[in-house]
């Protein structure tokens, strides 16, 4: 129990940038009584014992530091080689989806190996395996390689940049084993939804896994919000239009193919899930 009687020591005052999430959980870990005022356009810092001032500042000190370098990160202010050494499973996705690109370019006869199912170059026609024979044969690779599959330049551009911005926002803030997860459940949902959906056919891309980073952002942020996860609205409603536009039909009358709405709409859900329950997780903490 804390002595209400006991005079407290105001230490520092915030913006409402400022996330004092990080802080509290330092001072929680350090066994410091403090308490957070939050005024309209700012938050207060008070410490009960004056003597952990010098602490508790040195604490801060740190805190600010990271948040600043998060925030240079996000504005450019890192060079994107070093970007790229802190998120190696954003970078392993994006040399990974290039790998599958050429493949599709200029290796097709190997591309059997990363599809849903088994297929097999008959004539001018694609013959399919089943799924389950796959599965059978113990290919549980194929639940994930077809988010690596990019058939065309834009194709593989789209889908890298929204991976790039999107996935540099989530793995500094997780770390690179939760993000490894989490890419893998996005991954097999849409995987296994789109082919649930269309039956056999040739699908493949990012954009379910994109959907679901989008949709863990957009969920996290909403119940634990962090400087990090805060993207543009115009961002979100252009993505989520994109959407809904392409379920409508009418972006597969100016292609070749069709879009594969089902990974789509299964990656955001699962995203959303996904960032609900580490949003709901931070927040109990």
């Amino acid at each position: 129990m804390t002595d209400q009687s006991t005079p407290w020591t105001l230490v520092a005052e915030f913006s409402y940038q400022f996330d004092v999430r990080d802080l509290c959980a330092a001072l929680d870990t350090q066994h410091i009584s403090y308490r957070i005022n939050r005024l309209e356009q700012a938050s207060e810092l008070w410490v009960e014992f004056p003597e952990q001032v010098p602490q508790v500042m040195r604490l801060l000190e740190v805190i600010d530091g990271q948040q600043r370098a998060v925030e240079r990160q996000l504005v450019g202010g890192v060079s994107f080689q070093e970007q790229l050494r802190k998120m190696p499973v954003i970078a392993s996705l994006l040399l990974l989806s290039m790998v599958g690109t050429a493949i599709v370019e200029w290796g097709f006869p190997l591309i059997h190996w990363l599809t849903f199912q088994d297929l097999s170059i008959v004539g001018d026609s694609i013959q399919f395996d089943t799924a389950d024979n796959a599965m059978a044969n113990g290919e549980y690779w194929r639940l994930v390689t077809p988010i690596f599959l990019h058939f065309g330049l834009f194709h593989i551009a789209f889908n890298g940049l929204w991976l790039w911005e999107l996935g540099r926002r989530i793995e500094p803030l997780t770390g690179s084993l939760q993000m490894t997860v989490s890419v893998l459940l996005m991954a097999i949902a849409s995987n296994l939804g789109q082919y649930l959906w269309s039956g056999p056919s040739l699908f493949g891309g990012m954009s379910g896994v994109v959907y679901g980073l989008l949709g863990y952002i957009w969920v996290r942020h909403k119940i634990a919000p962090r400087p990090i996860l805060a993207i543009p609205k115009g961002l979100l409603g252009f993505m989520l239009f994109w959407l809904f536009l392409g379920m409508s039909g009418l972006i597969d009358l100016f292609m070749t193919g069709s879009i594969a709405n089902a990974a789509h709409a299964i990656g955001l859900v699962t995203g959303m899930l996904l960032g609900g329950w580490a949003g709901r997780s931070e927040s109990l903490d």
